[in-house]
């Protein structure tokens, strides 16, 4: 079957993607959202955030690209810095979802 209407097909995929890479697509279904543990289920278990399976991969690959251990760390002092370490990571994505959102909301008030 043809698209009828490519260019509407082909804007509407790109206000799509851009949503999604905003962050502003609509929420995942229940069967995709994982438990993060925002300072790491080593070092607090009970500090959790829900997030979708792909935002749960990058925050960790992010994690191990800022070298914080995913492992237990029986020193308390090192163990509360890796936690520290790890929620100062989600909390800065965090930040920059919010900024996106504010932008997006002073964008959509310009047109």
């Amino acid at each position: 079957m043809r698209d009828q209407q490519p260019i509407r097909t082909a804007r509407r995929k790109a206000r799509q993607k851009e949503r999604e890479q905003n962050g502003v697509a609509v929420p995942a279904c229940v069967l995709c959202i994982e438990e993060h543990h925002t300072a790491l289920r080593n070092h607090d278990p009970l500090l959790t955030d829900p997030l979708c399976e792909m935002h749960h991969r990058v925050m960790h690959e992010q994690l191990r690209r800022a070298g914080v251990s995913l492992s237990f760390e029986p020193d308390p002092k090192k163990r509360i810095a890796q936690a520290l370490r790890s929620a100062a990571l989600y909390d800065r994505a965090r930040a920059d979802a919010m900024d996106r959102w504010a932008a997006s909301l002073d964008k959509s008030e310009e047109d």
